[in-house]
């Protein structure tokens, strides 16, 4: 439940005139695929921020015409925008949206208030712990942003909570869950497991039987540390906060905040789209585009940043100037970028995740996946630990055990593992 925030939600700019509905303009040297259907028209439509008349217009009228509602259905549980879209088709006026796919929409939407509520209480309790034991904490993702951008907890449907501490305080912080009643999730490590792991992933996940919650405990914002490097001092410096269930949350200040966005949504390939609509209302306010692209150029990230800019003014109407999206478009890693994500929203696909133990499934998450990761920064340096980091894999330790002083030959092994494991569950599906 959200109190009086110290910081108000985010304010927005006007709305633009709805524009084409194109993956990304034409350019006169390139042209790009566009994704559009009628059903993502739609979705996107329904979830601009602010809606302004024409919009609204846009939206009733393709609503007229007619729909493959499943679809936009089954796009509301892959983007886990239920509520969001529950809220703007109600508000869109007449013709509405058929009855039995606002019953869905209202039935995925009141599953995703009740893990929000149960999120936020939770959330509240843990920064009081933290706070009475003295660890800095903050709230990524989750009912915070979602208090922070809309003024609302229950608005983003998020999975789990997402904690954030200094590396210096990660393994009191995971005792303090522990304490907490939870359970660190996944086989216990040998100590040289453990040093790979913390050097290589950034969390680890934590459950707790009872309420079955589940925590991501961050000591840092991503996997590999040479993406992006910023210091938690700093981090807890210029926090903001937000009010839930009566305590104050500490939460990544608007200075940091679009950037982390942004890679949060690029590192996964913004499988979600609720992660770009995140992203486009925490840059509406007044000089935060300018602000995050500084962040970006400062940590050479640039290019998964304007590629964010330019999705979110063309899917969402987000206002961004002309020269922003012209040195997008301009831009041959941005355009590499596109290449990639086009397929994952192409008209079959943007809607729905690919079958498990499919061959859409390998290709996407195990293919594009980790070219558009490999694609977000230049230089060897990122790639050579973007290489590393693959080999770290818990999942691969259980099916090839080496003692801790043979540890180093896992670099050589790992491959083998990886098709052990997939192997074994290809068979055990059938």
């Amino acid at each position: 439940m959200v109190e009086a925030e110290a910081e108000a939600p985010l304010e927005t700019a006007p709305p633009e005139i709805a524009r084409g509905w194109n993956f990304h303009r034409v350019a006169s040297t390139r042209t790009r695929q566009s994704p559009a259907t009628p059903e993502f028209h739609l979705f996107c439509l329904a979830l601009r921020q602010p809606q302004g008349v024409a919009d609204l217009a846009a939206l009733r009228q393709v609503i007229a015409a007619g729909a493959q509602w499943e679809q936009v259905l089954a796009g509301t549980r892959r983007h886990r925008v239920a509520s969001l879209l529950l809220r703007r088709l109600q508000a869109s006026g007449s013709p509405h949206p058929p009855p039995d796919v606002i019953g869905e929409l209202r039935r995925q939407a009141i599953e995703a208030a009740r893990r929000s509520l149960a999120q936020t209480a939770e959330l509240a309790r843990l920064s009081r712990i933290f706070r009475q034991a003295g660890v800095p904490l903050l709230a990524l993702k989750g009912v915070a942003l979602s208090a922070q951008l809309y003024g609302d907890p229950t608005l983003r449907d998020a999975r789990d909570v997402d904690l954030l501490v200094d590396p210096t305080d990660y393994d009191a912080a995971g005792a303090l869950l522990v304490a907490a009643g939870y359970r660190r999730l996944g086989e216990a490590l040998t100590p040289r497991q453990s040093a790979a792991y913390r050097r290589w992933a950034k969390e680890a996940e934590f459950a707790h039987p009872a309420s079955g919650l589940r925590v991501e405990l961050h000591h840092r914002w991503t996997d590999n540390a040479r993406l992006v490097s910023v210091d938690f001092a700093t981090l807890w410096r210029e926090r903001g906060e937000a009010r839930l269930a009566g305590e104050t949350v500490a939460t990544p200040g608007r200075r940091h905040l679009g950037l982390y966005l942004a890679l949060h949504g690029a590192i996964h390939c913004w499988e979600r789209l609720q992660w770009l609509v995140d992203f486009a209302a925490a840059q509406r306010q007044p000089g935060a585009i300018d602000t995050t692209l500084a962040a970006a150029e400062a940590a050479d990230v640039t290019a998964p940043v304007l590629q964010a800019l330019s999705l979110a003014h063309d899917w969402l109407g987000l206002r961004v100037e002309q020269r922003h999206l012209d040195r997008a478009q301009a831009s041959r890693r941005v355009a590499r970028l596109d290449r990639i994500l086009a397929r994952s929203y192409t008209p079959d696909a943007w809607h729905q995740a690919p079958p498990e133990k499919s061959l859409a499934e390998f290709l996407r998450y195990s293919v594009w996946l980790r070219l558009y990761a490999y694609s977000l920064k230049a230089g060897w340096t990122y790639r050579k630990h973007q290489v590393m980091r693959e080999f770290v894999a818990p999942a691969d330790w259980k099916v090839v055990r080496l003692p801790d002083r043979l540890f180093w030959l896992f670099f050589f092994i790992r491959p083998f593992g990886w098709l052990v494991r997939r192997w074994a569950g290809k068979w055990a599906g059938r």
